[in-house]
């Protein structure tokens, strides 16, 4: 049987409805009812669009593939939450007691409030929804997946781990997108191994990747088993863990990242850091303008044979005040996003005696350009463009 989320979250507005359920609007007309979700009613001739009653100019409509998409979750027996930062959780509820489809479990039609499991309708961080939802199922965010209209939700992806599905242009939850989203879940779960420990001996064919590094929180939650969720960081290529083939590049960084969020007094542990901003940049973009930035990377990289997830290899040009230990000309970096690291990587600490060793005796490990073949790299023709035009000879 194919495998499916345990849990499955729908925002509302822009995502299960075509408008916005706005009730600094709805219910202001003459003769108009209160509370104001008594306001809602059919528009006339349909049960997929809703008017308010006092000013039939305020409508909203169920997206047309929405009632497939309910019976599909429930048929397989996964939870149904709703999520959404709508302000009024009466009027939500109401329509989605208006709207129906059929429960696969007596073929009957049914209002979709009624095959909800958790109605998270509350105007907070959708972080704060998923922490309720797992206390209560006991389900890892790995199991849960969310489909919504607004990228800066992704933040349940970057901190949680949750699967999230962005739909696009105000066209709603799609069957196409509906299915995209399956289908990232689902190739995620392929790859999963389980944390057991710190031990390779745990591990079946352990590879070593190469030098990242975090502040000290960090690397305590790595070696339990956690991610890194850092949000005040410079960052690229988007919120991830970045990794160096060389332990001096990264050794560099870590002293960097005092000045850039921590202070000259933060205990640091070598990593290669996000820093100069090509796609991202989290000191002056808005949070609206690094989520979408994140979605059409995704976008990108999937035209690329690579959809999500994925992990992302890029070169950088040289920082002007490195020290002269390291080699001149442009360096790698790996970049691991949090549900890979949640799936695959180990984080080993090393100590301030490890890392002098390693600097003076053997600071790069296998550069990444070598590793196309072994670790199935794909490669565009803009990159193999880009790389001709360096000068780069491995290009």
């Amino acid at each position: 049987m194919t495998s499916y989320p345990k849990l499955v979250a729908l925002d509302t507005d822009w995502t299960l409805w075509w408008g916005w359920l706005d009730m600094n609007k709805w219910g202001k007309g003459n003769g108009a009812y209160s509370p104001p979700e008594d306001n809602i009613e059919y528009d006339s001739g349909s049960d997929k669009v809703l008017r308010d009653r006092s000013n039939h100019n305020e409508k909203i409509w169920l997206y047309g593939k929405v009632p497939d998409i309910i019976t599909d979750i429930v048929k397989h027996g996964a939870k149904l939450a709703i999520v959404s930062r709508n302000r009024s959780k009466g009027a939500s509820d109401r329509a989605l007691w208006y709207f129906n489809a059929v429960d696969p479990r007596d073929g009957k039609k049914k209002p979709i409030i009624d095959m909800v499991d958790f109605d998270e309708v509350v105007d907070e961080d959708k972080t704060k929804h998923f922490e309720r939802i797992k206390g209560w199922t006991g389900f890892d965010f790995s199991d849960m997946i969310l489909f919504d209209d607004e990228a800066v939700n992704n933040l349940v992806r970057v901190v949680q781990g949750v699967t999230f599905q962005v739909s696009r242009d105000q066209q709603g939850l799609t069957w196409e997108n509906y299915q995209q989203g399956l289908d990232t879940w689902r190739r995620l779960q392929k790859i999963r191994s389980p944390y057991l420990g710190q031990s390779l001996q745990s591990y079946s064919n352990p590879v070593f990747l190469g030098y990242s590094g975090m502040d000290e929180d960090t690397v305590n939650r790595l070696t339990s088993g956690g991610h890194r969720v850092d949000l005040t960081e410079s960052a690229r290529w988007g919120y991830a863990m970045y990794v160096a083939d060389d332990i001096r590049i990264a050794h560099y960084f870590s002293e960097w990242i005092k000045r850039d969020a921590f202070g000259p007094n933060a205990k640091t542990y070598v990593w290669f850091t996000e820093t100069n901003s090509l796609m991202n940049n989290v000191h002056s973009q808005s949070a609206f303008q690094i989520a979408w930035d994140q979605e059409n990377r995704d976008v990108q990289a999937a035209k690329w044979y690579a959809p999500p997830p994925y992990i992302l290899f890029s070169r950088h040009g040289r920082m002007g005040d490195m020290p002269n230990n390291i080699p001149r000309g442009r360096f790698n970096e790996m970049v691991v996003y949090t549900q890979l690291q949640d799936a695959l990587i180990l984080t080993i600490p090393l100590t301030n005696q490890q890392i002098a060793n390693k600097m003076y005796s053997s600071p790069k490990s296998a550069p990444f350009e070598h590793q196309f073949k072994n670790w199935r790299i794909r490669m565009s023709l803009e990159m193999f463009a880009e790389f001709k035009g360096q000068g780069e000879p491995w290009s």
